[in-house]
C-alpha cells in the first residue's frame, strides 16, 4: 500500500516536470498560453511585467491561484484526489521556478505542438494516477458531481 502511494507520487511529479518543461521550453518563450489556471497565471505575470514595476512569476501565480481550488475540492470532492492534485500544482509551481525559461526554437507552431505534447502527457500522467493539474479540472468535477452531469461537458479543451 506504501509502495502504490509513493509510486503514485513519483508519477504526479513526473506529470508535473514535464508541464513544467513544456511552459517553460516551448510555450512562455514563444508567447503561447496555455489553457485554464496555468493560462491565467502566465498571462497576469505577462501583464504584471508589462504595465508595472514588479514581478510576479508564473509559478507562484499559479499556487495563489489554486489555494481556494484546494478548499472547494477538499470538500466537495475528497481528501485524497485533493491532497495529490495540490501536491501536483504545488510540484509544478516549484518546477517553473527552478527550470529556467530557454527558448529552443523560433518556430512558434513548433514551440505550441512540442509544448502541448509534453503538457498532455504530463497532464494524462497525473489524470491516469487518479489526481489532476489543479484549476478548471477540479472545478469541473465539482460541477459534474453537483449537476450529476458528465466532466467532459465542462471542458472547453
Amino acid at each position: 500500500m506504501v509502495w502504490l502511494q509513493v509510486k503514485k507520487l513519483a508519477i504526479v511529479i513526473i506529470g508535473a516536470l514535464l508541464n513544467a518543461v513544456a511552459m517553460n521550453f516551448f510555450l512562455i518563450p514563444a508567447n503561447v498560453y496555455t489553457s485554464g489556471f496555468a493560462g491565467i497565471a502566465q498571462l497576469t505575470s505577462k501583464l504584471v511585467d508589462d504595465y508595472t514595476p514588479y514581478h510576479i512569476s508564473t509559478g507562484i501565480l499559479l499556487f495563489l491561484l489554486n489555494i481556494p481550488v484546494a478548499i472547494l475540492g477538499w470538500k466537495r470532492v475528497g481528501k485524497s484526489f485533493t491532497l495529490y492534485s495540490f501536491l501536483s500544482v504545488m510540484f509544478m509551481s516549484l518546477f517553473l521556478e527552478i527550470v529556467p525559461i530557454k527558448k529552443v526554437a523560433d518556430d512558434i507552431l513548433l514551440n505550441a505542438v512540442f509544448g502541448g505534447v509534453i503538457g498532455a502527457i504530463g497532464v494524462g500522467l497525473t489524470l491516469k494516477w487518479g489526481a489532476s493539474t489543479g484549476g478548471l479540472d477540479i472545478i469541473a468535477l465539482v460541477l459534474s458531481r453537483m449537476k450529476d452531469r458528465p466532466i467532459g461537458t465542462y471542458f472547453l479543451r
